[in-house]
């Protein structure tokens, strides 16, 4: 007997926010050959930003649709390590800092489930994956 595994992947906010905006990539979500799974960390970006009855009914149709992964401890805890060593490298002031922070989370949460992490963020997942390893695809 064979074992069949799906390809994973991991949309970031800036994909469905882009999307949503502008239907920047309606073409490539629709042709999209990856299984779908939802970080946390991207539904509480999404949620932070909901100003809209259109964009609160988006992120709960995610949260409903999708499975939802998310952070453990242990990641939160090595998320630090990681936005340190990229914030002192990249010379970034706080509100950078914490910024990036959440970034490292969802690459955390792709690489736990060996999903590919899509994203229109090529600047600051790049230099995340400077750091630490992940599959990603820049949009």
């Amino acid at each position: 007997m064979t074992s069949v595994t799906a390809n994973l992947a991991i949309i970031d906010s800036s994909v469905y926010i882009d999307n949503l905006r502008f239907g920047r990539f309606e073409k490539e979500l629709l042709e999209l050959k990856f299984l779908v799974r939802c970080s946390a960390v991207v539904l509480a970006e999404l949620w932070r930003g909901a100003r809209s009855r259109e964009m609160a009914r988006f992120v709960v149709y995610l949260a409903r649709k999708f499975r939802i992964i998310a952070p453990n401890e242990r990641e939160w805890l090595e998320s630090g390590k990681v936005v340190g060593r990229i914030a002192r490298a990249k010379g970034f002031d706080i509100h950078k800092t914490r910024e990036i922070q959440f970034d490292v989370l969802i690459a955390m949460t792709a690489r736990k489930i060996g999903a590919c992490l899509i994203t229109c963020d090529a600047r600051d997942f790049t230099a995340i994956r400077q750091i630490m390893n992940f599959k990603l695809i820049c949009w």
